[in-house]
Order: structure tokens, then sequence, then C-alpha cells
């Protein structure tokens, strides 16, 4: 895969660190900005998970946790805008004074998996997980049948881990149908040509109800009866062979 040079910077702001035990309790304040889409990007992360994150377009904080519903950051996008063009000027600068290769391109991990078990023609959700690749910069498709949809699909923004690698997330709600197959298609410069995971779903196990205890208990009924035949058959040979002898 031939690609251009490109360049990303992030930024990575502790806001509250504290030691809990074994565990570190994490508040930070991501930046992204790069020149490839996404261009630039900011959201808040508590011990990995998104709290909420800025829509440029709306021009507001959008919360992914319900909790936080209604909190906002300080300065709001304007105060957070003017950071993001603050470094955007750095990576121009950067970008004129920099001789060597290009940023190193990580591959991404694919999973894909299902949110619930699996039950014919119940409502559920198909997760694609892309996980520690490098820029943040992916496509992530979806196939049903090798067709192409977007019905009911959604993606997430781009979550930066510890070590400045990514994961991405994109979901799409379906209701299993046997013969039904779903593919995530992916594509990233760190890839030598896209990648594709499969997923179909299995045959649930059927459960156990009024038509599976009825059948059960004339299996059980009728083996019964054909032992008790059995038995009555050789008492009446024996009486028989009884009363031959008495003649």
């Amino acid at each position: 895969m031939e690609v251009g040079r490109y360049f990303t910077v992030l930024a990575l702001v502790l806001i509250h660190g504290a030691w809990a035990g074994e565990y570190l309790h994490r508040d930070l304040l991501i930046y992204v900005v790069q020149d490839r889409s996404p261009d630039k990007q900011f959201d808040v992360e508590v011990n990995g998970d998104e709290v909420f994150y800025m829509d440029f377009n709306l021009k507001k904080e959008v919360p992914r946790l319900p909790e936080f519903q209604g909190h906002t950051m300080q300065g709001g996008e304007a105060g957070i805008s003017a950071n993001i063009a603050i470094m955007k000027q750095n990576l121009n600068v950067w970008k004129n004074l920099s001789g060597g290769p290009p940023e190193s391109k990580v591959p991404p991990q694919i999973a894909m998996y299902s949110e619930a078990s699996v039950e014919w023609g119940q409502p559920n959700t198909l997760i694609c997980l892309a996980d520690g690749f490098y820029p943040p910069h992916i496509t992530m498709k979806w196939r049903r049948n090798n067709e192409p949809t977007t019905d009911g699909d959604n993606i997430t923004e781009y979550y930066i881990k510890n070590d400045y690698s990514s994961q991405r997330f994109t979901y799409l709600s379906f209701v299993p149908s046997p013969g039904d197959m779903y593919s995530c298609h992916v594509e990233h410069e760190g890839l030598e040509e896209p990648a594709t995971v499969f997923w179909e779903p299995e045959v649930p196990e059927e459960r156990s109800g009024p038509g599976t205890v009825i059948c059960a208990l004339g299996l059980t009924l009728g083996i019964i009866s054909a032992v008790v035949g059995i038995i009555l058959l050789i008492k009446e040979r024996q009486r028989l062979q009884a009363q031959q002898r008495a003649i």
C-alpha cells in the first residue's frame, strides 16, 4: 500500500491522577491534530473510558455516558478550538522542519462479536473492534451477505491508549436470521491490504418448553409400557410351559 507522508500530533493532558489501592485513577484531556481525516479531535477519558467528546460541527460537548449529560468543559468549544489552532500551528512548523522519514504505521488488531447471545428473530448488536493501530486514521465498513450496509450502523471516535496507539469501535444493529453472514471491512495505512473479518450466527440451542416436556413424558411412558409388556409376555410363556409339564 503506497501512502503519502502524513503527520499527527497527540496531546494527552492529565487533569487528575491518584492511586487507589493497586489502581491509578486517571482523567485525561485528549487532543488529536493531523493532516488527514479527522483533522482534529478532542475528548475526555476517565480510566480509559470516554466520558464525552467535542462535536465541532455542533460546537458542543456530547456525552458518551448518560451520567455526564449537561457537563461542559471550562472554556467550552471556543477554548478547545483555540488549543486546537495552536496545535495545528505547531504541526505545520514540525512538518516544515522535519527532514526525517514519515511517522511509523502500526496495523490494527481486529475482532468482531455480538453484544448478546444470539436468538433467531431477536434484535441484537454486532461490534467490530480495531485495536492498537497508529496513526488514528482508519476506515471500517459493514457488509451483510457481501453487500455493503449502513442501516443501523454507528462508529465511535478514536480512543487513545497509554502507548499512544488507538482503538475504534463500530456497531451494527441487526436481527439474527439463519443463513445471514456479516463482515467488517477495515482499511488502514499499516495494513498491506484491506482486512475483512467475518461473523455468522450459530444455531441457538433449543430451549426446554412444554412441548419438550410432553415429548419426554411420552417417550418415558412408551419405554415403561414396552418393559411391562415384555414382563407379561415372559410370565405368560412360563405359565403355558408349566401347564404343558403338568399334562
